[in-house]
Formats: structure tokens, sequence, C-alpha cells
């Protein structure tokens, strides 16, 4: 080491330690990923696509779509945005379940069998796994979860204790992804329903404070 110069992070040592063991790559494995594909300029029919790849136990689906999309196939198209389960973009149906690709670890699922994604239902599918959100938004925007002041501006903000946001702090971590509302049958059926996400959000404010 030379004179002045710091020590390596045992953290870095450890990571190294982690890629490179015993001289190995890190071990991938053989995934089939599913697609509903849908293209109404072409066909009026969906169906199934296949799409064998490698990837790392560690990768998300939403890892496994952008492979797809970058090498193997780019007219496959899906929403994304920040990968980090905030913005809910990539909501879609995995195995069956609706969840989101970017929270979706492939480990987690059966990697022996092909894993199945397609779009969430309930809502008219535009492109493969790219949905109209329209109909979820307008119920959101019916149901009013707004906060609306109905007397004289104060003189001063607000105040709100911590006993009061815990009313309803649960309320604020929908990010309107639409996983919930499309999972519900009674929403694939009746236009009326407005679905959990819009009364969620309505709860918030009607229950802000005591």
């Amino acid at each position: 080491m030379a004179e002045n110069e710091l020590p390596e992070p045992e953290s870095v040592k450890l990571f190294e330690g982690m890629t490179g063991g015993d001289g190995g790559a890190i071990p991938t494995y053989d995934v089939t990923i599913r697609v509903r594909r849908y293209n109404p300029e072409v066909s009026d029919e969906a169906y199934w696509d296949d799409f064998k790849m490698q990837m790392y136990r560690t990768d998300r689906v939403l890892d496994a779509l952008h492979k797809i999309k970058w090498e193997l196939d780019g007219s496959v198209s899906f929403r994304r945005s920040c990968a980090h389960g905030i913005c809910g973009s990539d909501a879609m149906r995995i195995n069956g379940r609706n969840r989101l690709a970017c929270k979706t670890l492939l480990k987690d699922l059966d990697m022996t069998k092909p894993i199945t994604v397609e779009p969430i239902k309930g809502l008219p599918c535009e492109k493969d796994l790219i949905v109209d959100m329209e109909p979820f938004f307008q119920a959101y925007r019916e149901i009013m979860p707004f906060f609306i002041n109905d007397s004289n501006e104060p003189e001063r903000e607000r105040l709100q204790t911590i006993e009061d946001r815990a009313r309803f702090d649960d309320t604020t971590k929908c990010i309107l992804c639409a996983a919930c509302t499309s999972s519900c049958p009674v929403f694939w059926t009746d236009g009326q329903y407005f679905g959990p996400s819009a009364i969620v959000n309505a709860h918030r404010f009607i229950f802000r404070f005591p």
C-alpha cells in the first residue's frame, strides 16, 4: 500500500467475495416469460408469446421485460417509470396475481415453469400489457378525494397532531396503481363500482380530523 493510501473498505471486499467467490460468475437461470400479446392494429385476438432467456434469481419481472424489450422484441409494450414501487405504472397480472413488476423478484416465483405476464383486468387493453387507465381515474375523480374547504380561510395553518395523522396514515400509501381495484371481480362487471382505491383515498379526507 502506497503512503497516504487508504485501505480498501470492508464492504468492497465483501462484495468482491460475493461476486468472485471461488472465481466463478454469479449463477444465471433459464427463465421463460410468457407475455400476453395484443395489438388491435394487427388483430382483434390476443395470443401468448414465450421468451426464453437467462436471468439472475434476484432480477425482477421488470428486468426480464426490459431484456425482452431491449434485446429480443422491441414491439413488446408495457408501462414503467420509477421502477421502485412508487409511481404505480407497472401493475400487471403475474402468474395470475396482480403485482408490481418492479417489486416482484424472479426468485419468489416458480422459475421451472413459464412465468405468465398479462394486463390487469377490468380496464380496456390498448396494447400488450398497457391498459386504458381513464375509467379508473374517472372513478377516483368522482369520489372527490380532495380537501374541500367550506369555511373561511384560517389566519394560520391548520395543525395536525400525530394522533390525528395516525387515523388515516395507511390510506396515504396508495400509489394509484389500480392493482387492488382491478383484482376485484365486481369491478370487472359493474361499471358503477368505484373500487377500493377511490374509497381508501376518500377515507383519508373523511377521517383527517376528529
